[in-house]
């Protein structure tokens, strides 16, 4: 497998925010997954989850860590679970909370409808 290592010029122009992203970068070694951010281990628990009631435990154990595009995938479970109406008042709750939601997530209310 090939690896593709960055020139330093284009580390200068497109400077990664994360010091540890750019030393990674820089000494192309490849980057580690693994985040301590609670919406991305709840949208990996959701993509696990095998079932409509499952999916709602999550959404109300992690009400404070919800973010769109947690809403999506839950949206998106749910639709494949059958529960579209489910998923569509999952997205006029979220919208109701005020909470700030994103193209993916008027995708995925498209998609339920």
């Amino acid at each position: 497998m090939k690896r593709l290592v960055a020139a330093p010029f284009l580390l200068l122009h497109f400077a990664p925010r994360s010091p540890a992203l750019a030393l990674a970068l820089a000494s192309g070694r490849p980057r580690r997954g693994g985040s301590a951010n609670p919406s991305t281990e709840l949208v990996r628990k959701l993509k696990q989850a095998r079932d409509a009631k499952e999916v709602f435990g999550f959404l109300d154990d992690f009400y404070e860590d919800i973010n769109s595009f947690v809403i999506a995938t839950a949206m998106g479970k749910l639709r494949r679970f059958g529960k579209s109406r489910e998923a569509l008042h999952v997205f006029q709750r979220s919208k109701a909370r005020g909470i700030a939601l994103n193209v993916v997530v008027y995708n995925a209310a498209i998609s339920a409808s």
